[in-house]
């Protein structure tokens, strides 16, 4: 059975993204004007066209505070209406989704830059840091806890009760990897096999640096637009038929280890309901989803509810390319490129700040026109 969406459908009609790599060497305004530009030219429209734009974007991997104040502008926003989020770029998808579908406004356009302040040599350590002091300094107080150390915590779990073995991780990841590999947009452009995962530096035992997140450098710029609108673009044409997102507990709530796809099932019943669609099995053919481990590939996996569709992760996922929080926007420019007509697709992602506490995830509903 399928149901008549709730929301009125907003359209994709144009996205853009850098090249990403370690470090770009460009600013962080360059880089979003850059994608913004491109992202416009593509469907035909122009700045003034822009009724709304939502930048995400975090001011400690900035260098600066207010950052936006240095970005806004880029994205369009200057002299029209525009706000930013610190979380991961589907939250800004969302927003500006949300203002399209309300009738707010016919074009609205979603950014995520992430470029940190520091040489790549060192990022590793930086972005470790800025997850430690993510965590409540008031009442949890974690010592040595980061993002890193809750995925090996959950994979230590998931190989000490027999459901996975350290083997059966870095086969996940190195099939993603290759899948990925030579792609447009990968970061890690070389197969790999199983030998190879487990010779790469160990992180957290018991993952090492291959079945994490392949961690880089970008921009991302989606437009989004009205069906009326839509009708008079050039470019692209998919609909985002429903968006949901969640936000996780706390330190102390052991359910970020015992269930850490909880705040992605939140997502998804919340964006299928808008779309209409009770049994995603039976309608989901293509899934972008954001498992940062191989251990947690199952636990998103049955949380999304899509069965088994016939493609899953096409471009090789999160091990492929990791932009930080541009990547809400990159898994669903990597769905819309595969998309074919009639066809429906989910794209999943999440906020990695603070590892799987605390965790904000991003589910997008998309169909193929």
């Amino acid at each position: 059975m399928v149901k008549q969406s709730r929301v009125h459908p907003v359209h994709v009609v144009g996205a853009a993204a850098t090249e990403f790599v370690a470090e770009h060497e460009a600013m962080l305004d360059e880089l979003v004007f850059d994608v913004v530009h491109r992202a416009l030219r593509e469907c035909g429209l122009r700045k003034p066209d822009i009724g709304l734009s939502v930048l995400a974007s975090l001011d400690v991997y900035d260098g600066r505070s207010i950052s936006s104040g240095l970005t806004s502008s880029a994205t369009g926003g200057y002299l029209s209406d525009a706000f930013r989020v610190e979380d991961d770029m589907g939250a800004a998808i969302i927003a500006a989704a949300q203002a399209v579908s309300a009738g707010d406004v016919s074009v609205a356009v979603a950014v995520g830059v992430h470029n940190p302040e520091n040489r790549a040599a060192t990022r590793h350590g930086f972005i470790e840091q800025i997850s430690n002091l993510s965590f409540d300094p008031h009442f949890g107080r974690p010592v040595g806890l980061t993002a890193e150390v809750t995925y090996g915590l959950h994979a230590s779990t998931v190989t000490a009760d027999g459901t996975l073995t350290v083997d059966d991780l870095a086969a996940a990841a190195a099939e993603q990897i290759t899948a990925g590999a030579g792609g447009v947009r990968a970061m890690r452009r070389a197969p790999v096999g199983v030998a190879d995962v487990l010779a790469s530096p160990r992180v957290c035992t018991p993952l090492h640096e291959l079945m994490l997140p392949a961690m880089c450098a970008g921009a991302v710029a989606v437009v989004l637009a009205s069906p009326a609108r839509a009708g008079r673009c050039l470019g692209r044409d998919a609909r985002l038929t429903g968006f949901g997102g969640a936000t996780g507990g706390y330190l102390w709530d052991d359910g970020w280890l015992t269930d850490p796809a909880e705040t992605t099932r939140r997502a998804a019943g919340l964006a299928y309901a808008q779309a209409g669609i009770d049994r995603p099995a039976d309608r989901v053919g293509v899934v972008e989803y954001s498992a940062v481990t191989a251990a947690l590939d199952g636990p998103v996996s049955a949380a999304l509810g899509c069965g088994s569709p016939r493609r899953v992760n096409p471009g090789g996922g999160v091990l492929s390319a990791y932009p930080g929080v541009a990547n809400g926007g990159l898994r669903l420019i990597e769905l819309v490129d595969v998309l074919g007509t009639g066809e429906t697709g989910v794209s999943h992602s999440v906020d990695t700040v603070s590892g799987l506490v605390a965790q904000n995830a991003s589910v997008l509903v998309v169909e193929g026109l």
